[in-house]
């Protein structure tokens, strides 16, 4: 085995780890940050594709309020600015059972 295919066995180890520890202080801090269904909406619509725009008219909230979001997701470590400034959300709340399942269904049906 070469050097750097032991070093990317070893980073996707540390990486397994990590994911395995961290999920329910994640989950934790993605209910605190996500308390109700609109602010849930906004998060996951957040892949770094689609605008602000259509985010806010989905999840019905102001402009104000998304940019406020979306400041303080980034600030608590849930949210990235991609090269292009287009917010990213870092995680997928599906993975965290934190989808209201009516959202997965219509999710579903536009794909």
């Amino acid at each position: 085995m070469t050097n750097d295919a032991q070093i990317a066995d070893l980073l996707s180890d540390i990486r397994n780890w990590l994911r395995a520890s961290s999920y329910m202080a994640v989950k934790t801090l993605l209910e605190k940050a996500l308390p109700d269904k609109q602010s849930r909406i906004a998060y996951q619509m957040l892949d770094g594709r689609t605008s602000l725009e259509q985010v806010r008219v989905k999840a019905k909230m102001s402009p104000n309020k998304l940019i406020s979001l979306t400041q303080k997701w980034t600030s608590m470590g849930l949210m990235e600015a991609d090269n292009e400034k287009r917010k990213k959300r870092l995680f997928d709340l599906d993975d965290f059972e934190l989808l209201d399942p009516i959202e997965k269904v219509n999710d579903a049906k536009k794909n």
